[in-house]
């Protein structure tokens, strides 16, 4: 499927979603049709576009592999390749936690206050009822 010269990513990219749109294709052109001689040439050719993809595949991620190392320094890669990266945790800023305390704080508000509410009224009542029984 190669033309021989060497192909930008973009172009490999392109063939690799060309070849995996392929693969699914024929399988579902599989599961549509039976029969042993169907099958056998449907597995012969699903088998040759995932040789074709991971042929794809290899030459892209050694594309990959020259071009991040060109665009390194030679000093700065070798420092980078023998150091292990350190893992970095995302914090959450002060802001978005105060917003959202804020926010729970918002919500839990307007029951407390309808259950505060409840209580008067049935205060109210019972010494409505005390009243009324004097």
């Amino acid at each position: 499927m190669s033309n021989g010269g060497p192909l930008s990513l973009a172009e490999l990219d392109r063939r690799i979603a060309i070849v995996r749109d392929n693969i699914r294709q024929l399988i579902e052109q599989a599961a549509a049709v039976s029969g042993a001689e169907d099958e056998d040439r449907n597995a012969e050719r699903i088998a040759h576009q995932q040789e074709e993809l991971e042929r794809l595949t290899q030459e892209r991620d050694a594309l990959l592999r020259t071009t991040m190392w060109k665009a390194q320094p030679q000093t700065e890669a070798k420092a980078n390749a023998t150091k292990p990266r350190a893992k970095t945790k995302t914090k959450t800023k002060p802001k978005a936690k105060a917003k959202a305390k804020a926010k729970a704080k918002a919500k839990t508000k307007p029951k407390a206050k309808a259950k505060t509410k409840a209580k008067k009224t049935r205060t109210k009542k019972a010494k409505a009822k005390a009243k009324k029984k004097k």
